[in-house]
C-alpha cells in the first residue's frame, strides 16, 4: 500500500518528467525562425498559441472574479471586529487566498494583454520588427531563466508541503497552505508557456506569417503592419 508520502513523492518525480520532455518545445520559436518554410513547424506553432492564449485568457477570465470576494472578505473582516470585536482568522486567511490567486494565476493573463508594467525608454519608441526581437531575447535571457529558476527552488518545499498536507500557523486556521505553495510552480509554469507564445507571435511578426486571433478585447502587441523598416 502507498502512503501519502510516497505518492507525493511520485507526483512529484512524474511532473518533473513532464517538465524535461516539455523543455525542447521552449526552443520552436526559434527552430521556427530558422526553417519558417516548414508546413510541420509552421501549423504546430500556431496550434500552440492559439492553445497557450486562450488557455490563460480564461484562467485570467476565473480569477478576476476573485476579486471582488476578497474585498468583500476583507470588508466583512473589518466590520466585525470594528463593530462586534470579533476576528474570524478563516475569513481573513481566506483573503489572503484570493490575492495570492489572483496574482499568480492571473500573472500570465495580464502578460497576455501587454499590462504589465515596462520601465523603459526605447520599447515604445521602437517599431514593430525591434519590438520583436525584444520580446524573443527577453523571453529566453530574462522571462525564462527566472521562471526556470522559481520553478527549481520551489519544488522540494512544495513537495513537502503536500506530504504533511501543511495548513495555517494558526490553531483555527484554513488547513490548506500546501495549496497556496502549489501556486508558485503553477505561476512559473504559465508564465513560461505564455512567454513562449508571445515568442512565437514575435517570429511569426518577423517572417509576415499570419498569426492567431487574441482574445476578445486584447491589443495586439504588433498590430501595425506598416512598421517594417
Amino acid at each position: 500500500m502507498i502512503e501519502n508520502a510516497d505518492l507525493i513523492f511520485i507526483l512529484s518525480h512524474i511532473f518533473q518528467l513532464l517538465g524535461w520532455a516539455f523543455l525542447p518545445l521552449l526552443m520552436l520559436p526559434i527552430m521556427y525562425f530558422l526553417f519558417s518554410k516548414n508546413q510541420f513547424l509552421k501549423s504546430l506553432s500556431f496550434g500552440i498559441v492559439s492553445t497557450i492564449d486562450t488557455f490563460n485568457y480564461y484562467i485570467g477570465e476565473i480569477v478576476k472574479w476573485l476579486l471582488p470576494l476578497m474585498v468583500l472578505t476583507i470588508s466583512f473582516s473589518i466590520f466585525a471586529l470594528s463593530i462586534f470585536g470579533k476576528s474570524w482568522t478563516k475569513l481573513f486567511e481566506t483573503s489572503e487566498y484570493f490575492h495570492a490567486s489572483v496574482i499568480m494565476l492571473g500573472a500570465a493573463s495580464t502578460l497576455l494583454a501587454g499590462k504589465h508594467v515596462r520601465v523603459d525608454i526605447f520599447y515604445s519608441k521602437m517599431n514593430n520588427i525591434s519590438r520583436s526581437l525584444v520580446e524573443i531575447i527577453g523571453f529566453y535571457s530574462l522571462l525564462l531563466p527566472v521562471c526556470i529558476i522559481i520553478l527549481w527552488n520551489s519544488q522540494s518545499f512544495v513537495r513537502s508541503s503536500w506530504m504533511i498536507l501543511e495548513g495555517s500557523s494558526e490553531i483555527d486556521g484554513i488547513k490548506g497552505e500546501f495549496l497556496l505553495k502549489t501556486l508558485i510552480p503553477i505561476f512559473s509554469v504559465l508564465m513560461i508557456i505564455q512567454g513562449l507564445s508571445i515568442s512565437l507571435r514575435a517570429v511569426m511578426y518577423i517572417l509576415r506569417h499570419e498569426k492567431p486571433l487574441l482574445p476578445l478585447n486584447f491589443d495586439d502587441t504588433f498590430i501595425n503592419e506598416n512598421s517594417f523598416k
